[in-house]
């Protein structure tokens, strides 16, 4: 069960009508948590309230946030009778319940840390090289020396990750032995070229063009105007496929057959344009 604690205090000061609300988040340690956005809320009023913001508001609501130590203090027209954590940093959990305020009544909360768990290694290839942008699922991305390190969340379920590259069979290693992954079956790469059937100029706009192999698809890509691709021409894009009868999709609809051996290949695809 997720739980936490506010200590707030609310004064009202003599001839005035503002309310001076004050307070301070923490850990389980007691240690002040900075960057908390705390939303306090009177929940007895409906009014078309505008807050400091110049936002409009179904109940008189205002934002605080806690400093350096922890600690907020704010001067509001009304008077809260419900405080709600909003956000927190990435280390701590969101409450997902709000806490009832009293006037004159100091209330603590105190906000849980994730128990982050840590995964760091390398991918490299069968002569020991080191594999640079290798996509992990769920997690990250090696850097330029074939390194990464990521954290998840316990509660994400993460039984084995998943290693891919272009140009390499995609691998899928359990929890606990990822600190030295090899990459060894590789996979021949086709570049394919859509080109539009009555001008036979290479497309632009945006074509999801995918690679099967008995019903299973390999890869994908997309081609059209690099801007939206990002691939380095027009109307161009390459998947990473395995030797056999591969069948080749445009936005989901197969368009050619293609026989594959481990050699790289090019192919042109006319299509209509969009």
């Amino acid at each position: 069960m997720r739980w936490f604690f506010l200590v707030l205090a609310l004064t009202v000061p003599l001839g005035g009508h503002a309310r001076v609300v004050e307070g301070r988040v923490v850990d389980e340690a007691g240690e002040g948590i900075a960057q908390v956005t705390l939303r306090l809320t009177d929940t007895t009023r409906l009014s078309g309230y505008v807050d400091s913001a110049g936002c409009g508001t179904y109940h008189p609501m205002e934002l605080v946030w806690t400093e350096a130590d922890g600690r907020f203090r704010a001067e509001l027209p009304f008077t809260p009778n419900e405080v709600e954590v909003s956000q927190v940093p990435e280390d701590f959990y969101t409450p997902t319940e709000p806490l009832p305020v009293t006037p004159g009544q100091e209330v603590v909360v105190r906000l849980r840390r994730i128990p982050w768990l840590i995964y760091e290694g390398q991918v490299v290839d069968e002569q020991g090289a080191p594999l640079v942008q290798v996509d992990i699922e769920p997690g990250g991305r090696t850097d330029d020396t074939g390194r990464f390190k990521f954290k998840l969340r316990p509660e994400v379920p993460h039984e084995r990750f998943r290693f891919r590259k272009m140009g390499f069979k995609p691998l899928f290693v359990p929890e606990g032995e990822t600190a030295k992954v090899v990459l060894r079956e590789r996979r021949a790469l086709v570049k394919v070229k859509l080109l539009d059937k009555k001008t036979k100029q290479p497309v632009g706009g945006l074509y999801r063009v995918a690679a099967y192999l008995g019903g299973e698809r390999l890869s994908f890509c997309s081609a059209g105007d690099v801007e939206v691709t990002h691939e380095p021409a027009v109307g161009e894009c390459t998947l990473d496929v395995e030797p056999g009868l591969v069948e080749l999709h445009v936005d989901g609809k197969p368009v050619s057959n293609l026989k594959m051996a481990s050699a790289p290949r090019e192919v042109s695809l006319e299509v209509t344009r969009q």
